[in-house]
């Protein structure tokens, strides 16, 4: 076959088309073939346009795509970063908004630890009762249903009959709907928490719950009352040792944790998980129950025997070791109703001001000063008879501080017990602008070291201070401890008020005033705590203790977490002149003004004070007249165990004059401090078992009591009779064997 045939079968079978046996470009000319050849280019162009535009679509596409991804990219970084901060940065606070929405929880208030006395008698417990409170967010989501529609009015006469609570108050409590806690009665006993409990389960009601807490109780009153402190509405310790150990008394609170519906409402049986509390510890104290109420029973016979205006304070500490055995305050009140105002006379006043104040118009500015100023006073009443006076106020120490002088003035050798000293009543000391006179006017002449502190000399003691010298006289004050706290374990304490060391060591240019007026103690501020510390350094050697009123801290389980001891801060005088003061001491009880310490059966030994109030004035502007009177006794003096510090403040005075009272007698610490530190040793050293010791004088008139030896034979009689140094009579004559009846 040629070439030309094998064309048209190629173009026939492309084609469909008949052609004659001639070639196509034969029947048609050469327009046809140009136009073939036309054709054929068309064929190749279409092709190339159609990848161009395959390449142009892809192209679009691709740009759209990645457009799309960069908008899709901006569009969802701010969702990103939201989700982000959601998700990851609040997390935690959106997680607990939805278990709070979802679930309810209920405090389990930890047990507050026990506080013992050094015996281990319970000063200080807690008993379960019971918190009523009410949800107001459910009551109102539970009221928009027509058969709740006076579940307020049921709940607010209810709770108002059974808690004797006045339903407005109810209606008041529940009007904070956005709250879902608000209490209507705390710690209720357990017979009120029972019908609260029948009136909500009888009547179906919903948005009222009870929660366990804790009432604090002190069985002994009053007892102590200052020191222990009380704990508040929330459970928390205000005052006292409730205040300073509350982290350790509180332990950890357990609370339960439930599921609620979408209105607040319960859902038993969903979901419940208890985490338990952890009880707190437990305090044993220095404090001797027993000790502390002879302490404030003798208080109280002061007070109404002398006719004490202010209230008095005491303190019982061991000097050796710096426990303090007992610590009062008086007038005090009861930490079971710490609220209420325990002095006759103050709530009287109040109760008068009450009065004064409601009759004013209710709207007017008048009564809203008066309710205000009302208000104030009884807050001022309360912590006037909350404070703790012994750690927490200083006072004018008077003539009691001339024990730290002159324990300084021998240590150092400024002084010694041959020095003599001259008193005339009253003298004109270099640099010092008034005459100063003492307490007796007459004078005391010549007196020895001993006779000076026996007879409590003004004017003696203000040549002691001159003769150490301001530095010498600062530095053992500051060694002593006065121009610092003690460090007891109590909240509030002060540290006094004394002098910069300028005005006592330049008389140049501040004069001699403040070393001589300091010297017998006046014109500065100590606390009753800084006085006790440092006699009891003056006693037991030299040493200053750091006072101590919890010995131990016990854990729920009774084992022993922190343990106080005694410590040792420093030494600020010799053993030798320790030895020398008490003998001075005690001759300041034997011949001097504190004669009427002298305690049957024991060696005391002490110092009286008599300080004025010189930097208090009464309404007019006039500087008071009242007086403190004190006496700080030591028993026994010769192997001393035992510090009382009494101080009584403001024995009431005749119009006539401010130094004698009502009844005649002169106003003094050796008079009327002194005879009430006596009778406190008289009931504490025998109990604390110390054995007293009669002379020949002391056994007049004193009562005894024999031991029981009713079933002995003599031989047993006499041993027992021995141990207590009694003898029997000669005229006594009992056969041997025989059982004495």
């Amino acid at each position: 076959m040629d070439r030309t045939s094998q064309f048209e079968i190629q173009l026939s079978n492309r084609t469909g088309a008949v052609f004659s046996g001639r070639p196509f470009f034969e029947q048609k000319g050469s327009f046809m073939a140009k136009k073939i050849i036309r054709l054929s280019r068309t064929k190749e162009q279409k092709q190339a346009n159609r990848e161009r535009n395959e390449r142009a679509n892809r192209t679009i596409l691709s740009r759209t795509l990645i457009l799309m991804v960069l908008c899709g990219v901006i569009a969802f970084v701010p969702l990103i970063g939201t989700l982000y901060n959601l998700m990851i940065t609040q997390h935690d606070y959106y997680n607990e908004k939805a278990i709070k929405n979802q679930t309810r929880s209920t405090n389990l208030t930890a047990a507050r630890g026990v506080i013992y006395d050094a015996n281990m008698n319970v000063l200080a417990s807690s008993s379960t009762v019971e918190t009523v409170f009410i949800d107001p967010n459910e009551i109102a989501e539970q009221m928009k249903k027509p058969e709740n529609s006076n579940l307020l009015d049921q709940i607010a006469r209810g709770l108002g009959e059974i808690l004797d609570v006045e339903p407005s108050f109810v209606y008041e409590q529940a009007a904070d709907k956005q709250y879902r806690y608000k209490v209507i009665s705390r710690k209720i006993s357990e017979e009120l928490a029972d019908e609260v409990r029948a009136f909500i389960s009888e009547n179906k009601i919903t948005g009222v719950y009870l929660e366990t807490d804790l009432k604090r109780y002190y069985p002994n009153s009053s007892l102590a009352a200052q020191a222990l402190g009380f704990v508040s509405s929330d459970n928390n310790g205000s005052e006292g040792l409730e205040a300073y150990y509350n982290e350790e008394l509180s332990g950890t609170a357990g609370k339960v944790v439930t599921s609620k519906g979408n209105y607040g409402s319960e859902m038993p049986y969903t979901y419940e998980k208890y985490y338990d509390a952890s009880d707190g510890c437990s305090l044993v104290t220095t404090i001797d129950a027993t000790v502390q109420a002879y302490v404030e029973k003798n208080l109280q016979n002061a007070i109404d025997k002398y006719d004490i205006k202010n209230g008095a304070f005491c303190i019982v500490m061991d000097v050796n070791t710096g426990e303090i055995k007992a610590m009062a305050t008086l007038g005090s009140y009861d930490p079971n109703n710490y609220l209420e105002i325990y002095d006759d006379a103050a709530a009287a006043l109040l109760e008068n001001e009450r009065d004064a104040a409601l009759s004013l118009p209710e709207a007017s500015d008048a009564y809203k000063a008066a309710i205000e100023q009302y208000k104030q006073d009884v807050a001022s009443a309360r912590m006037a008879q909350w404070r703790n006076r012994c750690v927490s106020d200083g006072y004018e120490p008077g003539s009691t501080f001339k024990l730290i002088t002159l324990a300084s003035a021998i240590d150092s050798g400024a002084v010694t017990l041959n020095d003599s000293f001259y008193c005339g009543g009253q003298e004109k000391f270099s640099g010092r602008e008034q005459i100063l006179n003492c307490w007796k006017s007459a004078g005391h002449g010549a007196q020895s070291t001993a006779q000076a502190l026996g007879n409590s000399c003004n004017i003696a003691f203000g040549h002691i201070g001159l003769r150490m010298g301001g530095d010498i006289f600062y530095d053992y004050l500051k060694a002593f401890g006065i121009m610092e706290k003690t460090g007891v374990d109590l909240p509030g304490e002060a540290s006094g008020l004394f002098y910069e060391r300028k005005y006592l060591n330049n008389p140049a240019q501040y004069g001699t005033s403040y070393l001589i007026t300091s010297s017998f103690g006046q014109s500065f501020r100590i606390t009753p705590m800084q006085l006790v510390r440092s006699v009891a350094a003056i006693v037991n050697g030299g040493y200053v203790l750091e006072p101590y009123i919890v010995s131990e801290v016990l854990d729920a389980d009774g084992n022993t977490v922190e343990r106080n001891e005694k410590t040792v801060l420093r030494q600020v005088i010799s053993q030798q002149t320790s030895e020398t003061m008490r003998s001075l001491m005690e001759q300041v009880v034997t011949e001097g003004t504190a004669s009427a310490a002298k305690t049957p059966g024991y060696r005391v030994g002490g110092k009286t004070g008599t300080s004025e109030k010189l930097d208090e004035y009464d309404e007019d502007g006039n500087q008071v007249k009242d007086k403190i009177v004190s006496f700080i006794g030591v028993a026994p003096i010769d192997d001393p165990k035992y510090v009382v510090l009494v101080a009584l403040d403001t024995p009431a005075y005749s119009q006539d004059s401010e130094k004698y009272t009502l009844h005649g007698m002169y106003i003094s610490g050796g008079l009327m401090a002194a005879p009430t530190v006596r009778d406190i040793f008289l009931d504490i050293l025998p109990y604390l078992g110390v054995e007293p010791d009669y002379d020949s004088e002391d056994i007049r008139g004193i009562n005894f009591t024999v031991p029981d030896v009713i079933g002995m034979d003599e031989s047993e009689a006499a041993a027992l009779l021995a141990e207590k140094t009694i003898t029997t009579p000669n005229a006594l004559k009992i056969p041997n064997g025989t059982a004495i009846q």
